[in-house]
């Protein structure tokens, strides 16, 4: 509590603004009475004196104390309804939602020129993709989406193992004819094994997608390609179960390979070890998986894949770019809009608001003007009781100024803050039904530009095929 509130406390007022003044209490608390009696009896104060003594001056202080605590408080509600009419100005409501909604159309311009920049080569690029892939399909006679290829980096690793396992089986088998054992015979499996592989996820990944062609000639070209390529693997790996016929008579290699080259030309078909039959079965097993992650590797129509994948990249990227420039576009855009349609529900409420304020501001007031003349009604009330009885216990003259009737030193209403407080800004009258015709205008406004920025640069999904 403040000093002025413990004082007021102190003799007899209830806690808050304009509190009633209770003059019996406080004549109680300050022993007016009494201290009148006793000054009395003593002659004090002077039948000369001027001026107040010490109680009187007390009981002056201590009201005017209050009086001043209360003027505070006054003007803090003042300032108060200050504010709250600042908030019911029409004029400036309409000001504050102008600005605000020229400031966004402008933004909006500006975005206009950064969106040529910068998604302008996106937007061109990703309609060009998308007619190449129009085109792509028409030319082909293709209706269905294009295949995802499957993982890549899962397709490598399964035709390293195929490489790993093929090899060291194959090794094994040809260990026992080299001269340098089975890391010889390993190091003759991977030659073999390398050539089947690459070869084979060749014909898989180019001839055989080709046999798949609308165009009879490219089929034609792809189905011999491929026809070829299992011939080639076919004779790589009967010459690999020959060669391991001939390496396991314990000749010299260069003389078992020269056997091999005989033995598959003049009888191919003529093998005795079961375990070179299962060197040829085991590689063209081999062959044909890798001809199968060749053939899956990217969608079955040679060029659908590639053509897809250029779409995609181009469609994903305006669409990255469009994300970053709009979405934070359309969220400014939305809140003005809402403060737009806010103010235009609101302003037509503020004439009445701002009466009702003006209303309270004016009872409060009357109420102070009225509380200023019940504290000079106060004080003259304790200084009667303090003179009447210093009065009857005298013996000497009555001072003169106790025939003096005492009055504040001047109205609180009068000082220069409260006219301050008072002070509203003067404005040119504001037709109201012209601000919200005005603010409905530039709500539009906003929502053309912004359907104008977003017809020219549409979000992917929004962009019809023409």
């Amino acid at each position: 509590m403040r000093k002025q509130d413990a004082v007021s406390g102190s003799i007899g007022a209830v806690p808050g603004f304009l509190r009633p003044l209770d003059t019996d209490q406080i004549a109680k608390v300050l022993k007016v009475e009494e201290l009148g009696d006793k000054q009395g009896k003593q002659n004090l104060p002077l039948s000369e004196t001027e001026s107040f003594d010490a109680v009187e001056q007390t009981i002056v202080q201590k009201l005017e104390s209050e009086w001043s605590w209360q003027g505070g408080e006054l003007l803090n509600h003042l300032r108060s309804y200050a504010v709250r009419l600042a908030g019911y100005s029409i004029d400036a409501e309409f000001t504050k939602l102008q600005l605000q909604a020229n400031a966004t159309i402008t933004n909006l311009r500006a975005i206009s020129h950064q969106a040529e920049a910068e998604l302008g080569p996106l937007r061109e690029h990703f309609l060009a993709t998308r007619e190449e892939l129009k085109n792509f399909k028409t030319s082909h006679q293709l209706v269905r989406p294009s295949r995802a290829p499957s993982n890549r980096w899962t397709s490598f690793g399964l035709l390293f193992v195929l490489l790993a396992i093929e090899s060291t089986l194959n090794g094994i088998f040809f260990a026992k004819g080299s001269d340098y054992g089975l890391i010889g015979g390993i190091g003759t499996a991977i030659g073999i094994s390398l050539v089947n592989v690459a070869l084979a996820f060749s014909l898989g990944l180019g001839p055989a997608r080709w046999t798949k062609h609308n165009n009879y000639v490219l089929k034609a070209v792809g189905s011999l390609a491929f026809m070829m390529g299992l011939s080639l693997l076919t004779v790589l790996h009967a010459f690999a179960a020959h060669l391991r016929e001939a390496t396991a008579s314990f000749i010299d290699e260069d003389e078992a390979a020269r056997a091999a080259w005989q033995a598959l030309l003049h009888n191919p078909l003529h093998i005795n070890d079961p375990n070179s039959a299962y060197l040829f079965a085991l590689g063209m097993l081999f062959a044909a998986l890798a001809i199968y992650k060749g053939y899956m590797f990217d969608d079955p129509f040679p060029g659908y894949g590639a053509v897809t994948r250029r779409f995609a990249k181009a469609r994903d990227a305006y669409s990255n770019e469009h994300a970053l420039l709009f979405e934070d576009l359309e969220e400014a855009r939305e809140d003005v809009i809402s403060s737009l349609s806010d103010g235009i529900q609101r302003i037509p409420t503020f004439p009445q608001a701002a009466a009702n304020i003006r209303a309270q501001r004016t009872t409060i007031l009357e109420q102070f003007r009225a509380y200023e003349a019940g504290v000079e009604t106060a004080v003259r009330q304790l200084l009667a009781k303090y003179r009447e009885a210093n009065i009857k216990a005298r013996t000497s003259g009555v001072p003169s100024h106790f025939r003096r009737t005492w009055s504040l030193p001047h109205s609180f209403l009068t000082k220069s803050e409260v006219a301050v407080a008072l002070t509203e800004a003067e404005q040119q009258p504001t037709n109201s039904l012209a601000a919200l015709k005005e603010l409905k205008r530039l709500s539009q406004a906003i929502s053309d530009e912004y359907e104008a920025l977003i017809k020219i640069y549409p979000h992917p999904t929004q962009m019809t095929e023409s």
